[in-house]
């Protein structure tokens, strides 16, 4: 490793602890959020916080030579690590003592978390494929054959369970969602 490999390597863990602190704060509001007024100032200005910090990991990677990423890449790619930094930091609750059963947490909290694993998965797989790629190439590479059946079925029960309310259907749903990325990681 070189100097700039380290420089950089310090750079980055440092950028993305401040990407980590700010969506933990993003966390710390939505659990909150029936106790707190969150208006639009906060929120647009942790906005402009991740967006400047993209364009920053962006116009580093550029300077130093490292990587040939453009700012939509590194904003898609980002955002869509926040929000799974946020569904992690938010699948169980910090205080068990406040939520005993952890059933009702899930409803209480579960469209927030699907919704943001959906949000996620989208940006993370779907944009920044079309980002890479291009629309055509991944139309063809991820939309064709076993592929668009196993998709389809993700992306339409993540959807039906941000709808459906019964606790069983939630379970299967969960439980064939699971057996989906058993079948990717077996099969692909």
């Amino acid at each position: 490793m070189d100097a700039i490999e380290i420089y950089f390597g310090a750079y980055g863990a440092l950028l993305a602890l401040a990407v980590a602190t700010l969506m933990s704060s993003v966390v710390r509001i939505i659990r909150n959020r029936s106790a707190v007024r969150v208006g639009l100032l906060t929120p647009l200005l942790m906005l402009l916080i991740l967006l400047d910090l993209c364009s920053l990991i962006n116009s580093a990677s550029r300077l130093m030579g490292l990587a040939d990423l453009n700012l939509a890449l590194v904003t898609v790619g980002m955002s869509a690590a926040g929000l799974y930094f946020i569904i992690a930091a938010m699948a169980a609750p910090d205080d068990f003592a406040t939520w005993p059963d952890l059933n009702a947490y899930y409803d209480k909290h579960k469209r927030v978390l699907i919704g943001g694993l959906l949000a996620g998965s989208l940006l993370g797989f779907e944009v920044n494929s079309v980002l890479v790629k291009g629309f055509t190439e991944t139309l063809h590479t991820r939309w064709m054959g076993l592929h668009v059946a196993l998709f389809l079925a993700f992306y339409l029960l993540m959807v039906a369970l941000l709808v459906v309310r019964n606790r069983i259907a939630n379970l299967v749903m969960l439980s064939v969602l699971n057996a989906i990325f058993l079948v990717v990681m077996l099969t692909f």
